[in-house]
């Protein structure tokens, strides 16, 4: 098989994500998931604080919880601007009509690819914000789950933060996994545990 290329103004002269999916997962993640966790994050941040003698860490794990927050709010903000960069072919035709599109389709098609690869790039970093709020609210459940010195409860604490932590060391790593992957830079190690589990 020949090596794969985008296609062009001579085969299918638009530019769509990929995978062709992708812009629909990215909104339900971005636009759904990152609210609710923000709200998680803040209403977790205000029971820490209305309650720090409940908690062995309580000013480190409020830090946490709003930088958490504040990542998932910048990752909404961020894909929101991004967004307005990502139409298709039937959009333009919606827009302008199909007869204005066919006489104007390359410059048209090149419109559409630079503001397709301005999309890329503030998606990319709504996608790290994300992706950091969510590891950085695992981590400040985990620390909010340690039991304080004078918990009557010490053992089901501690298991439950460990849970979490192993939770989200856990997500990180399938995080890392995914950016390189979109990135099409598999890392050694990662191809290397693939292909045992493979074998497995």
């Amino acid at each position: 098989m020949g090596e794969y290329r985008d296609p062009g103004p001579g085969d299918i002269p638009w530019n769509a994500p990929a995978p062709l999916g992708y812009a629909q997962a990215d909104a339900a993640a971005l636009f759904i998931a990152a609210p609710l966790l923000t709200a998680a994050a803040l209403s977790l941040a205000g029971v820490v604080g209305g309650a720090d003698d409940e908690f062995r860490w309580p000013g480190p794990i409020l830090l946490i919880l709003v930088f958490a927050a504040l990542a998932l709010v910048a990752s909404i903000q961020i894909n929101y601007h991004g967004r307005l960069y990502l139409y298709s072919h039937d959009d333009l035709v919606s827009w302008y009509s199909d007869d204005f599109v066919e006489k104007n389709k390359l410059v048209l098609y090149q419109k559409q690819h630079e503001a397709q690869e301005q999309w890329k790039t503030y998606n990319s970093l709504a996608v790290r914000c994300f992706n950091t709020g969510t590891v950085l609210l695992g981590v400040g459940i985990a620390a909010a789950l340690v039991p304080p010195k004078c918990s009557m409860q010490t053992e089901w604490r501690w298991t439950a933060a460990v849970v979490v932590l192993i939770a989200t060391v856990a997500d990180a790593i399938w995080i890392t996994y995914l950016q390189l992957k979109v990135a099409h830079r598999p890392s050694r190690i990662l191809h290397a545990l693939r292909h045992l589990i493979g074998r497995g």
